[in-house]
């Protein structure tokens, strides 16, 4: 069994109930380093497939515990069944910003909430590690998805929006090559991942596409 299963999200990433955002970023892409496909740390002791589940595990406690609401909603859920101490857990400050997240419910809010395309581009166009991924010239699965998880946008939120299948998505930003649809819907379909992000679509297409050429 997986021993990952069993941890809440605060000790997946290794962190304490009052974590601020800063440091469940920098914990969430220091654990997605170490279990990342290139990571040698890792690649002794799991296999490929063991990897991509823990990293799916990882992403699901960062975008969790990204969110203001999620957090709040899982932290609730903690002190319920005792594993948290009412009163440990992070509160937002009063001088902190007001949550950019939509109250709108959709059907595609099920998935989480939805951020506006004009506050994911200023989210995009202030990140630091986004703007130097953008910078590449060959753009790699890796890159993709550190760009949306510093959005804090989950997989199958994109999928829903975009319809383009989960399985697809996948395979891009795990640069599962083989498995590819052909380059004229692969390009559509980076553009509409791109589109959704709020990132230049051009870079990311000719990014990518030099990456399979290499």
């Amino acid at each position: 069994m997986n021993p990952f299963k069993k941890k809440n999200h605060y000790e997946l990433l290794e962190l304490s109930p009052d974590a601020s955002s800063i440091e469940i970023r920098r914990a969430y892409k220091n654990a997605f380093e170490l279990y990342k496909d290139e990571s040698i740390a890792s690649y002794s002791f799991f296999s490929p497939e063991e990897r991509k589940e823990i990293i799916s595990h990882l992403e699901e406690a960062y975008l969790t515990l990204i969110n203001p609401e999620s957090r709040a909603e899982y932290d609730k859920k903690l002190i319920e069944n005792g594993t948290v101490v009412e009163g440990t857990q992070y509160r937002q400050k009063a001088k902190d910003p007001i949550s950019i997240y939509d109250i709108r419910k959709t059907h595609s809010d099920m998935l989480g909430p939805r951020k506006r395309p004009e506050v994911l581009k200023v989210l995009a166009s202030q990140n630091l590690l986004i703007q130097e991924i953008m910078t590449k010239d060959t753009m790699t699965g890796a890159d993709l998805h550190a760009i949306r998880t510093e959005l804090g946008i989950s997989l199958e939120k994109i999928a829903d929006e975009t319809n383009i299948r989960l399985a697809v998505l996948r395979a891009i930003e795990e640069d599962n090559f083989d498995i590819l649809p052909p380059m004229v819907y692969l390009k559509g379909f980076l553009k509409s991942y791109a589109r959704y992000l709020q990132v230049d679509e051009h870079i990311i297409i000719n990014g990518y596409i030099k990456r399979i050429a290499k």
